[in-house]
């Protein structure tokens, strides 16, 4: 019987979910850590053997080129191999599943302020990804997972490696930016940038923003009819017709970030030097020198602004908040 390197190296515990791949956890039997191991059918007796003509193909490359550059906020590929006519990729395993999972069982609220630590992750991670000329793609709360006090992106499937342009809309339909809509090619990373507005946008108010970016959903449309008469108008138009509430720094960046030109939408540079990611905290100094008759400026943050939601429980937020 021929070298079984799945079998002898770990133990399969149970499948997660089968689609075009297969997706199921094992215990590495050598360090007694539970990994993900995604498999895909293929013809190739070897890793070197894959092609773009394999599923397995794109997930593959860039998972090489990030376990190259590895990123604490993007899930780890540990090792790849083909074996019986399937291309093995072994995963660290995360055990908090995925966000929107996680939004879906819980009841209590998030706080704007907690969301920040998360966001900041999620946004490092897809810094990373970019500065290495990869565009994910399929940017969602699906593909974001949770590890103790960490975020991480994972599923590259869709995306692109050296590569800034592609022509045809991928991905879920909630997170499409409205260029991936029309007949022509994008600028892949640009469209990444559309998705994690989106993902910012329902962590803080708990739905998408659309169901699809173009003028056949009508909340798309008073948004891009709001940008037609006053530039970067269209969230706070929108937000005020579902009478949704959040900060001014949250609304600037989800503004700037769901821009619907991809030529001037938010960087990820500025995105992580915005103003929303670095919260400043209110300061008491010579408390005791104050007079009674002056006020003490508690805020410049007005509390009524902030509406909760139904999602993560409040101690799991304060470890990633502290992240």
């Amino acid at each position: 019987m021929p070298h079984s390197h799945l079998a002898n190296a770990y133990e399969f515990v149970r499948t997660i979910v089968e689609t075009e791949a297969t997706l199921a956890l094992y215990l590495h039997i050598a360090s007694h850590q539970l990994v993900v191991i995604k498999s895909f059918v293929t013809n190739a007796t070897t890793i070197d053997e894959i092609t773009t003509m394999d599923m397995a193909y794109r997930e593959l490359v860039i998972n090489q080129e990030l376990q190259q550059h590895p990123h604490e906020n993007i899930v780890r590929l540990r090792d790849s191999f083909v074996e019986n006519g399937h291309v093995h990729l072994v995963f660290d395993y995360c055990n908090g599943g995925d966000l929107l999972s996680v939004m879906s069982t819980t009841s209590n609220a998030w706080k704007e302020g907690e969301i920040v630590g998360m966001f900041r992750q999620i946004a490092n991670g897809l810094a990373h990804i970019h500065s290495l000329g990869i565009a994910h793609l399929d940017m969602s709360l699906e593909n974001i997972l949770v590890d103790g006090k960490a975020v991480r992106i994972c599923d590259f499937g869709f995306g692109l490696l050296n590569s800034p342009s592609r022509f045809g809309g991928v991905g879920k339909l909630y997170y499409m930016s409205p260029e991936m809509h029309l007949r022509r090619a994008y600028n892949a990373q640009a469209a990444d940038r559309w998705a994690l507005g989106v993902v910012l946008f329902i962590m803080l108010t708990g739905r998408p923003i659309f169901e699809e970016a173009t003028m056949h959903d009508t909340n798309f449309k008073l948004f891009f009819q709001a940008q037609a008469k006053v530039p970067e108008s269209g969230v706070a138009a929108l937000m005020d017709q579902l009478n949704l509430k959040v900060s001014f720094q949250a609304l600037d960046l989800l503004t700037k970030l769901l821009d619907p030109s991809p030529r001037t939408r938010l960087s990820m540079e500025d995105v992580l030097a915005h103003p929303f990611l670095h919260p400043v905290q209110p300061k008491f100094t010579n408390l005791r020198k104050r007079s009674l008759s002056q006020p003490c400026m508690m805020s410049s943050v007005n509390l009524r602004n902030f509406k909760p939601l139904p999602q993560l429980s409040m101690s799991f937020m304060h470890t990633l908040s502290s992240a």
